[in-house]
């Protein structure tokens, strides 16, 4: 009985994976077995006619210019939708800045001591009641 010692286990490296063996071999089926090397060869070198291979290049051209059409398009969605979410973002902080410099001067013009806040304790209950005086 072999042992399982360290030596004997492999590591990720060492292991090749199923795309890279399928890559290595050609599977022998009956089709390919029948075959002579000469017609092989000859099955190996036959391609698309000229007229074929053009037709077939502009389809892919199309087919690649309307992809890129339509990515242009989604770039341009991307950034109206940033423009206009950057125009919100921006209000927004108009608006609390605002806010802020509104409050601000409230507190000023009303001129809020915190000594003028008194703590009175009612005898008859049990409870602080506070009494804020402008």
């Amino acid at each position: 009985m072999d042992s399982e010692a360290l030596r004997k286990i492999r590591t990720t490296r060492q292991i090749k994976p199923s795309l890279e063996l399928a890559r290595g071999s050609k599977l022998r089926t009956t089709n390919s077995l029948s075959k002579t090397p000469e017609e092989l060869h000859y099955l190996e070198s036959v391609s698309l006619s000229e007229s074929q291979l053009k037709q077939f290049l502009d389809k892919e051209k199309e087919r690649f210019a309307k992809q890129e059409a339509a990515h242009d398009r989604i770039r341009q969605k991307m950034l109206k939708l940033r423009d206009k979410l950057a125009v919100t973002i921006n209000r927004n902080r108009a608006f609390t800045e605002i806010r802020y410099q509104l409050q601000q001067q409230r507190y000023q013009q009303k001129n809020v001591d915190p000594q003028s806040i008194k703590t009175k304790i009612n005898p008859d209950c049990s409870l602080r009641h506070i009494d804020i005086h402008y």
